[in-house]
């Protein structure tokens, strides 16, 4: 009911290595969608709050690239 819970034990620099860029570009980038409510982090989880926004970024980025 809150999301979907993503329980993989995952480090924001694993996804940082994954991605090819920096651990605080990816913390950048959690911190925005945090504050968009989008997703929610922790330590090693994380909480997507707004699949369809999430989509709808993915989207948007992918279309402009």
């Amino acid at each position: 009911a809150d999301g979907i819970r993503i329980d993989f034990p995952i480090s924001r620099q694993d996804i940082a290595e994954m991605t090819g860029t920096t651990l605080h570009t990816v913390s950048r980038i959690f911190s925005a969608w945090e504050a968009k409510g989008l997703v929610e982090g922790g330590r090693q989880k994380l909480l997507v709050r707004d699949v369809p926004g999430l989509e709808a970024l993915a989207r948007t980025r992918r279309d402009n690239s």
